[in-house]
């Protein structure tokens, strides 16, 4: 029995009436760029996060991007993330005019390590004149990092927190007593609604989320040419518009995000009590931390041997990511070598993404346990 990586045939099921609606009026207004609809969904994920301000975007790297421009960003800049994470992350950075500055994953949670951050901002030695202006932490694998503290060292230190939340729609973190929302917590929130995350889109879309009336007034300038009215521009943007069509079927998956996650998390808890974790690594979900369990990671130094075995059962798996960002060939520039972040790489060796959606039957968890547990005895 074939068991999918993903199934978003039934994530469109579920939503197929709403989006038809939706999209009815968009055509009936032929309001396709901007419009209602946009202006509604950014309302409504606004409420979702509890924030003042959702800015909705064309990527996750654009979201990315025009954060940390309309926080100030720009060349001659560092800005600190993780090496253990998408390439957009750095794209955005990169884009910005700034240099990206690496520091280690914490090897429990596969996020930034909140005492690397502390040791080379004790350091002071910085890579450009102007040094650290920003600090960009992923939420991997949709597990919240360690924001509180985060957050301290940012205000500490005078830095610009930008959130990569683009795998984390949904996921929550405990401050202070009360649960928030991932993306809701630094200075800007970033979200991609690429068709696979949980909050998925048709096409590309992403969203910037913030309580700052500046980043959101600038950034929403930035996606749509710099306008301030028709044939007004007050600064040179980008073309990073939001589409009515993508806003149509967020607005309907957002009314479904909940009990996504919640179907997510019951098939993670599954995995967690039935894989043989004295052979696997799983990721840490500290007691504060709500992943949206965007992915299912297993770590192995067998990942390979157990990939080539499901698949053989027709399982899908993935690998989230390969090869370290500082080791790839596009960030040769930055002068990193084999050894750097040693966390990173040896997370990158192991790693191994098991099937993870709302729909996967309890039959093919079943299958997907027995298949792992079956490798790794033969291995």
């Amino acid at each position: 029995m074939r068991v999918n990586f993903l199934d978003l045939v039934s994530h469109n099921a579920e939503i197929r009436e709403r989006v038809d609606r939706e999209l009815a009026a968009v055509h009936a207004k032929t309001a396709y760029i901007g419009g209602p609809t946009v202006a509604e969904f950014e309302r409504e994920f606004a409420a979702y996060l509890g924030v003042r301000h959702v800015v909705g975007v064309g990527s996750g790297t654009d979201a990315l991007r025009l954060a940390l421009m309309a926080s100030g960003i720009g060349p001659g800049d560092e800005v600190i993330t993780v090496p253990m994470t998408f390439i957009a992350t750095v794209e955005a950075i990169v884009q910005t005019g700034a240099r990206p500055v690496f520091i280690d994953i914490d090897r429990d949670t596969c996020n930034m390590s909140v005492e690397a951050l502390r040791a080379y901002l004790s350091r002071r030695r910085w890579h450009t004149p102007r040094g650290p202006r920003a600090i960009v932490p992923v939420h991997l694998y949709g597990l919240p990092a360690r924001m509180a503290e985060l957050r301290q060292i940012a205000r500490q230190h005078g830095l610009i927190l930008i959130e990569d939340a683009c795998q984390a729609h949904g996921a929550k973190l405990e401050i202070d007593g009360t649960w928030v929302n991932a993306g809701s917590i630094g200075d800007a929130g970033c979200f991609s609604f690429y068709p696979g995350k949980n909050l998925g889109a048709w096409g590309e879309a992403g969203a910037i989320a913030t309580n700052s009336d500046e980043i959101a007034s600038v950034a929403a300038r930035m996606r749509d040419h710099g306008r301030v009215s028709h044939y007004e521009h007050d600064l040179l943007g980008y073309n990073a518009r939001l589409d009515a069509i993508q806003a149509a079927v967020l607005r309907a998956k957002l009314e479904r995000l909940d009990h996504w996650n919640a179907a997510r998390r019951a098939i993670a808890a599954r995995y967690r009590e039935q894989l043989p974790e004295s052979k696997l690594q799983l990721q840490l979900e500290p007691e504060n931390a709500q992943s949206c369990y965007h992915l299912f990671v297993v770590r192995t130094p067998r990942r390979d041997h157990i990939r080539e075995a499901l698949s053989r059962a027709e399982i899908e798996t993935g690998v989230h990511y390969p090869v370290p960002l500082h080791l790839q060939p596009a960030c040769r520039y930055l002068g990193h070598q084999l050894g750097d972040f040693p966390i990173s790489e040896e997370t990158s060796r192991t790693v191994l993404s098991l099937p993870m959606h709302p729909h996967l039957t309890r039959e093919h968890q079943d299958i997907v346990v027995a298949s792992v547990a079956r490798a790794l005895a033969e291995a």
